[in-house]
């Protein structure tokens, strides 16, 4: 039996529509559809196969390494190319790392040293001010009959602005499944969706209304929801490292605890 098909068996078995499938894999039904038939070559970025198979078997509960392992002819091999830059990115990263030390170190020896003179100076008076010339001071008396004019300063009224305060979306953890996790999104504004990290990690962002805004690898990502949707799905493949942002707002998550691979569904409640 051909891998898709194998697929395709397991999850009617289990009872799993596409739609569920959908929602527990974070993959779109398009592509579920090309993992069973068989036609992993047909997918948008074949080389993604490997991490669309692993999202599928883990969402219905099947072994991936066996299988990789049993249909290896069937599966895409990574391109060269992604490995290369793969490598590329990690080898950026830990220069920029070398360079920030050395740089935090130079400024930790630079404090030290001044704080080192001022407690030098404090006790020989090295830095004591002490004038070139001496000047006899001479006390000017004011005459008599001055009199002194006060001018009475101008009074200005300024009007405060009131600041006007932009709305921001509202959020609510409402629960968890495993490692799907569901938010209730009080939406009053165009919902912009934020992601950063410091590694990339596959992304798919997904609505109700059939939009696809990410899928792909990438380390950031802003993207605005578009106001037909109802309900928002967010697949992150490596989420140890990653922030999640709701209009500006970090998403606070306290269930995530030491999952690798998350899948978020937010439900858009419209005021």
């Amino acid at each position: 039996m051909k891998l898709g098909a194998y697929l395709k068996n397991k999850r009617e078995q289990s009872g799993i529509t596409l739609k569920e499938m959908q929602e527990r894999s974070g993959i779109r039904k398009d592509i579920i559809k090309m993992i069973e038939d068989g036609d992993l070559n047909a997918l948008p970025e074949p080389r993604h196969a490997p991490f669309l198979l692993r999202q599928y078997t883990e969402a219905v509960g099947l072994d991936y390494d066996g299988l990789a392992e049993r249909y290896s002819d069937e599966i895409p091999d990574e391109s060269p190319n992604e490995r290369k830059r793969q490598q590329s990115e990690d080898g950026d990263y830990q220069y920029f790392k070398r360079v920030l030390v050395s740089f935090l170190v130079l400024v930790g020896v630079l404090f030290a040293g001044w704080m080192i003179l001022l407690q030098i100076g404090s006790q020989t008076d090295i830095f004591e001010e002490k004038p070139i010339y001496e000047v006899d001071e001479e006390v000017v008396s004011p005459p008599e009959d001055s009199e002194e004019e006060t001018e009475e300063p101008a009074t200005v009224e300024e009007t405060a602005e009131e600041p006007t305060e932009e709305p921001v979306t509202d959020y609510a953890f409402s629960g968890s499944d495993g490692s799907t996790f569901y938010y209730d999104l009080h939406v009053e504004a165009p919902l912009t969706i934020s992601l950063a990290g410091s590694s990339a990690s596959w992304v798919a962002l997904t609505d109700d209304a059939d939009n696809t805004y990410a899928y792909e690898s990438l380390t950031e990502g802003e993207y605005e929801i578009s106001p037909d949707a109802d309900i928002v799905y967010l697949t992150l493949g490596n989420a140890t490292d990653f922030e999640v942002s709701i209009d500006g707002e970090p998403l606070e998550n306290p269930g995530q605890g030491e999952s690798v691979t998350v899948y978020y569904e937010f439900n858009l409640i419209k005021e």
